[in-house]
């Protein structure tokens, strides 16, 4: 993995635009977790280096340590229009409305979406950006659950397409947000949904848009082993500080029996004190975290390797 500002001479060098749109107490993570994840994938296809150009959302608040960062190691959203990217990945963010067209950074979410349609090869949305582009495009308005959806799901691969090639027939993503896309209206709307579970509809629906194929991705496969137990952690938090009117669900299929004992202990104290935020210096974090089993870094790397691949051949095709 490298990072450059100029365009690699053969189709062994690919372009990928990332863009970060995560909460700040999520950002630095986020871009560890994809700058880890195309690194294991580019070994996986090998023959190629991925270099990566950083940008960042304008219309999201933001920390004095994540400006810095931003003004450090991100160029302006503006810088991308001026380039051509083979391939962009754009982050999700923290749902802050009901409605996605009254978030602060809709505009320049949307423009970027469509730029990508003219302007890039493949484009991977997450999660959030996900629900913006079906909002955008098919006019799909996505939908609230009734409860946060957090775990890691059994899915079942449809096996015909370049982009499951080596997964198998079941693989295992987490899965961490509060909205949905219906999988019926995806499908009416011309998009082949390549990743489904059975527990929680889709996590991978694909379609060709002008010059770019687009994957919109519901599921978190960049995901480190801790990160759910993290954002458990967090919402814990938020409950104790008045946040959130109710504790939250422990992540589904994620923990083992111990675990589960360890943190349904601590969920027990956190309702016997609701209103003590101090209850967190004892939340069970290293305990849980050394027993965890990550079950989802395998196929997220075959994901995005297959990912690469398709980007080389469209830039073999065009050369």
């Amino acid at each position: 993995m490298s990072e450059g500002r100029g365009r690699g001479a053969g189709v062994s060098t690919l372009e990928i635009a990332f863009v970060n749109n995560m909460p700040d107490s999520a950002f630095e993570e986020t871009e560890r977790q994809f700058t880890g994840l195309l690194e294991r994938a580019a070994h996986e296809v090998g023959g190629i280096t991925v270099r990566l150009s950083r940008y960042g959302l304008p219309g999201l608040a933001r920390s004095p340590a994540i400006e810095r960062c931003l003004s450090e190691d991100y160029r302006p959203l503006k810088g991308i229009y001026s380039s051509r990217p083979d391939g962009l990945i754009v982050t999700g963010t923290e749902p802050l409305t009901d409605d996605l067209k009254r978030e602060s950074y809709w505009e320049p979410l949307t423009e970027l979406i469509g730029w990508a349609a003219r302007s890039t090869a493949s484009a991977v949305l997450s999660c959030l950006a996900a629900h913006a582009a079906a909002l955008l495009f098919d006019g799909i308005e996505r939908q609230t659950l009734p409860e946060k959806c957090s775990g890691v799901f059994v899915h079942e691969i449809r096996t015909d397409h370049p982009l499951t090639e080596g997964l198998g027939e079941l693989v295992h993503i987490p899965h961490s947000r509060l909205n949905d896309l219906p999988s019926a209206l995806l499908q009416s709307s011309g998009y082949a949904n390549l990743i489904e579970s059975p527990e929680m509809t889709w996590t991978l629906a694909v379609k060709e848009r002008d010059s770019c194929i687009f994957l919109l991705v519901q599921g978190h496969p960049e995901y480190s082993t801790t990160s759910l137990l993290r954002e458990y952690r967090r919402d814990l938090q938020r409950f104790l500080r008045g946040e959130r009117d109710a504790v939250p669900a422990i992540p589904a299929g994620y923990v083992d029996h111990e675990s589960r004992r360890l943190l349904e202990s601590f969920e027990a104290q956190v309702l016997a004190q609701p209103t003590c935020p101090e209850l967190m210096r004892d939340f069970p974090f290293e305990p849980v975290a050394q027993r965890l089993v990550n079950t989802w870094q395998l196929p997220g790397t075959t994901l995005y390797a297959n990912w690469l691949r398709q980007i080389r051949r469209r830039r073999q095709c065009s050369a």
